[in-house]
């Protein structure tokens, strides 16, 4: 009974550990996607990761008074900062009226204010590409995986990290499938060994798909004729 009460104090413990930190969006901040997923709440609260965190937002707010009052509406922003506090705040750039937004949003780099527990909290910044003709963020998921996917940018259990040592390690070992067969005719009489697979896992997954869409036509057009002829 002793040993089940430590454990589940124990395992308490961890998840107080890992607790997330809020995210809030002030008025006129609108947040689409936390980390690859889309977010819960768009102007409410939402939970971060401690550590590094990836939050795509946009300003959408009511600018401007009487009748030179309308509604201006960013492109999305994909914004990285380092979590390591409680509570996470977004407000948009300092804009009052639609021609005050439009010279915000004008340079490359708009000034959020984010602030951590009160303190600022310092981040990167990128706008998000859009696809040609109407409606240029209408598939907005699919722009942000291609957008990590291109910078090889993966997510495990919500924690943020670089594909490019898994996904390296990864091709090495298919470069070492594709001899297989020479390697195994020059060791005919090397007794064999029978190796249990390792399940599945979505993160090598995530990984190969990244490199996929990194990958040329024509690198592209190599790997399927590769898995063909693994059939």
């Amino acid at each position: 009974m002793k040993k089940s009460m430590v454990a589940a104090l124990v395992a308490l413990g961890c998840s107080f550990s890992v607790s997330a930190a809020t995210l809030i969006p002030l008025k006129g901040v609108s947040v689409y996607f936390i980390n690859g997923q889309e977010a819960e709440s768009r102007i409410g609260k939402n939970e971060l990761v401690e550590g590094e965190n990836q939050v795509v937002v946009r300003m959408d707010k009511k600018v401007g008074k009487g009748s030179s009052s309308g509604v201006f509406t960013s492109a999305p922003y994909v914004l990285t900062f380092n979590v390591s506090g409680d509570e996470v705040k977004i407000n948009h750039p300092v804009a009052r009226s639609e021609q005050e937004a439009k010279a915000a949003f004008r340079t490359e780099q708009p000034d959020w204010r984010i602030t951590q527990d009160g303190s600022t909290l310092s981040y990167s910044q990128e706008k998000l590409q859009a696809q040609s003709g109407f409606l240029p963020y209408m598939k907005m998921d699919e722009l942000i995986a291609a957008h990590n996917a291109e910078r090889g940018i993966v997510f495990d259990n919500g924690q943020m990290t670089k594909a490019e040592q898994a996904a390296t390690a990864t091709l090495v070992t298919t470069a070492a499938v594709a001899t297989s067969k020479d390697v195994t005719a020059v060791n005919n009489n090397v007794p064999k060994t029978t190796v249990k697979s390792e399940p599945i896992k979505a993160e090598n997954v995530e990984q190969l798909k990244a490199w996929y869409l990194k990958a040329s036509k024509e690198e592209r057009k190599e790997f399927r004729k590769w898995m063909i002829d693994q059939e």
